[in-house]
């Protein structure tokens, strides 16, 4: 599936845009997220045998050094060395051996898996289902048989979720890549895979720029190259989603009001003089 928006309205995935397609509900800048589903066989999943490898080989390692330790403590210099040419590193390797084959026969016997990825606003989140579900499968992983009861039919078949992963930004510390496979491995703490996103060629372009958007501004995570925002593109984001400020032009100033045409000095004085040369008298000039 390529790049969706959540619109949480109508509760479902509908294609990216403004607006959702169904009830027009606007979408926000953080709706955007990429789905999509891979199926896995864990005997044939080098991660899954990464995952046993990263407690199998420390664990061992550590049972070594503490036996070496409490030899040295307890019989000095010589006493370790009668342990290391003595059948005690032969037995842990036997040990490590007989543990790798009853990992690759649980392995074998678990059949195969369905993984849903979601990497959204929140952070990435991993999704675990085990398809047409046994007690032997689930005994293989060791989970408890009992869990065949909440599997619900999906088209048919029967899907029981057996875990999920969920990932915030805020905590991941370092992020790798390995196109090869087309999986974004991403760590927290930096020494700690936490989450193998198996990507496909179809979504890896949409991962990318999920990742890079969520954390290619921040400085103390370790990321490669291709997720590093440059600092002029930075700055170039940062000048764009600031507010640019309003310039105020003031109003013109108002056209003031014609003023009225002057009198001349000669008419007013003529008018003046016509009115006081016009007396009472003059409308009785006729009685006599």
């Amino acid at each position: 599936m390529a790049l969706t928006a959540y619109c949480k309205k109508c509760a479902r995935e509908v294609d990216a845009g403004e607006n959702c397609p169904y009830c027009g509900t606007k979408l926000g800048k953080n709706a955007a997220r990429a789905a999509w589903c891979v199926e896995r066989t864990p005997v044939k999943d080098w991660m899954s045998w990464n995952a046993i490898m990263r407690i199998l080989l420390p664990a061992a390692l550590a049972i070594l050094l503490l036996v070496l330790v409490a030899e040295g403590i307890a019989g000095g210099i010589g006493a370790v060395e009668k342990m290391l040419v003595s059948g005690f590193p032969a037995v842990l390797l036997i040990l490590l051996g007989t543990i790798l084959a009853m990992a690759f026969a649980a392995r074998l016997l678990q059949g195969k898996e369905l993984t849903d990825y979601v990497v959204d606003n929140r952070g990435i989140h991993e999704i675990h289902y085990l398809p047409d579900p046994t007690a032997l499968k689930l005994i293989t992983r060791l989970r408890s048989p009992s869990l065949l009861k909440q599997a619900e039919q999906g088209n048919g078949v029967a899907v029981l979720k057996l875990g999920e992963k969920d990932l915030p930004w805020r905590n991941v510390a370092r992020v790798q890549l390995w196109p090869e496979k087309c999986m974004i491995l991403y760590y927290a703490p930096s020494w700690w895979l936490r989450i193998a996103a198996a990507c496909t060629p179809f979504i890896w372009g949409d991962v990318m720029g999920l990742t890079r958007e969520k954390l290619g501004k921040k400085r103390k995570i370790k990321l490669p190259p291709s997720l590093v925002i440059p600092a002029e593109q930075r700055a170039a984001r940062q000048a764009a989603s600031r507010p640019k400020p309003q310039v105020v032009f003031p109003d013109p100033d108002p056209e003031p009001d014609p003023e009225p045409d002057p009198v001349p000095e000669n008419e007013s004085s003529e008018g003046q003089m016509s009115l006081f040369d016009e007396t009472p008298g003059d409308g009785g000039a006729t009685h006599e």
